[in-house]
């Protein structure tokens, strides 16, 4: 199949969200998702109560400590986030490694005390391979969300230090309240959408960010395809890129010039082409990774419509 618009950060009435679970549910169906993530505050109690035949969703929790918020998906056993502090998170995320659960870094540069108190991420994390992805883009988009552009900065830096890490984006659904502009993860599938597939397309980093245009790419060499996540050795390559501006319709004529940047290391942007392009030929290099976004201009700014999850040069 191919890449699917999923939401990965999602709370009901079992938390602080205004949705019954099944409320949840439908409105994401209605919203063209494909897949959610119920990550209900320090429970799972609402996860008894998905239904898989209104839209496949994820089993998950976000903890919330006063040190940061972590999404934990598909948790097989129970680990005790009560005790979570800056000095023992890489035991805690073991132990979630160890019950097959993937683990998440929720809105890391969101504003800390006194607006929201453990919102901000100041955990001590030396085991980075324990964590599974970044939400680099969190709830609306627009000029009052500061979040967006340092959580990227964070995520190049760690990406810079070698670790793998992929991209989401959360828009911490609490209720259809709330209006703005919000974006989509889109995860890859095999088959149909299922909570192990997705599960899987992040632990591999088979991921794109997005305010709704569909966006994602391959790396070709010879014979070999490579997916997005993957390590490839270095040497010549052709990125093919597929681009649909309007799968979710949340962009139309106010784009201006679209254009696709290749970009590496410390966020810079090596190449940039026509969002038509379907081909860019590249050499890569040893060490370093290499992503694919989605740019245009809107009232003549410049702003990211998706930013994918970068593949790796051994």
């Amino acid at each position: 199949m191919s890449y699917l618009a999923c939401e990965l950060h999602c709370h009901t009435k079992h938390s602080d969200g205004g949705f019954e679970v099944n409320e949840l549910q439908k409105s994401a169906k209605e919203n063209g998702l494909s897949l959610i993530a119920l990550t209900d505050h320090n429970t799972r109690s609402g996860c008894n109560e998905l239904d898989d035949s209104i839209i496949p969703a994820i089993r998950g929790i976000e903890w919330t400590t006063y040190f940061g918020h972590m999404l934990v998906l598909g948790a097989k056993k129970f680990v005790d986030w009560r005790d979570a502090v800056p000095d023992n998170i890489d035991m805690k995320t073991q132990s979630v490694k160890e019950s097959g659960g993937v683990i998440g870094i929720a809105h890391p540069k969101q504003f800390g005390s006194p607006m929201c108190t453990g919102g901000r991420w100041e955990f001590n994390v030396n085991k980075w391979e324990n964590i599974d992805y970044i939400e680099i883009w969190h709830d609306s988009f627009g000029s009052q969300n500061y979040e967006n552009a340092p959580a990227v900065i964070f995520w190049n830096r760690l990406l810079d230090k070698g670790y793998k890490l992929a991209a989401t984006y959360g828009r911490d659904w609490h209720s259809n309240k709330k209006q703005g502009e919000f974006g989509c993860t889109y995860l890859k599938f095999d088959s149909a959408p299922c909570e192990e597939d997705a599960l899987n397309a992040l632990r591999l980093g088979r991921s794109v960010v997005s305010t709704g245009p569909k966006f994602f790419f391959r790396v070709h060499r010879m014979l070999k395809t490579f997916e997005i996540g993957d390590s490839i050795k270095p040497g010549n390559v052709v990125f093919s890129f597929f681009t649909d501006l309007h799968a979710r319709e949340s962009v139309e004529e106010r784009l201006e010039k679209p254009v696709i940047k290749i970009v590496t290391n410390g966020g810079k942007t090596i190449v940039e082409a026509a969002a038509d392009e379907r081909h860019i030929h590249l050499e890569i290099k040893k060490g370093c990774w290499y992503r694919a976004e989605l740019w245009c201009k809107e009232n003549g700014l410049s702003k990211p419509l998706a930013i994918t999850s970068p593949v790796y040069c051994e």
